[in-house]
């Protein structure tokens, strides 16, 4: 499921912290390690909070790359329906807006041609 938000450039640093931000321990969990006499043994292991975004991946592009006179940010997401479930408010909160499917399709056709001729030009320096 692709999912594209508009974010004003007002609201920009702030969704930029929040796809950012660090992975960081939210604790320890005691795991059993088996050992070879069969007698098992507890240690510490940290339990991560993990940062989904940077886990899912994402696009963030100025309108203005995109030949858009527009003072905006597009958030570009391909994730299963879950994630966006579990983490859509937060974006939403934090002033994006999620575009309507017509709006969508055409920035997302934007975004793919950016990519496809960025990686083009990856391909021709290297090649």
């Amino acid at each position: 499921m692709i999912k594209i938000y508009e974010i004003p450039s007002s609201s920009v640093v702030n969704i930029k912290n929040i796809l950012e931000v660090q992975e960081t321990p939210s604790g320890e969990l005691a795991v059993e390690i088996e050992k070879e006499e069969g007698k098992g043994n507890f240690e510490k292991a940290k339990v991560w909070k993990v940062n989904e975004f940077k886990k899912q991946g994402y696009i963030l592009r100025d309108a203005k790359t995109l030949d858009i006179e527009k003072k905006v940010f597009y958030l570009y997401i391909d994730a299963p329906e879950d994630f966006f479930k579990r983490n859509e408010k937060i974006l939403t909160d934090n002033g994006a807006k999620v575009l309507d499917k017509t709006e969508m399709e055409s920035i997302k056709k934007k975004i793919d041609d950016a990519e496809s001729s960025a990686s083009s030009g990856v391909g021709f320096i290297f090649g």
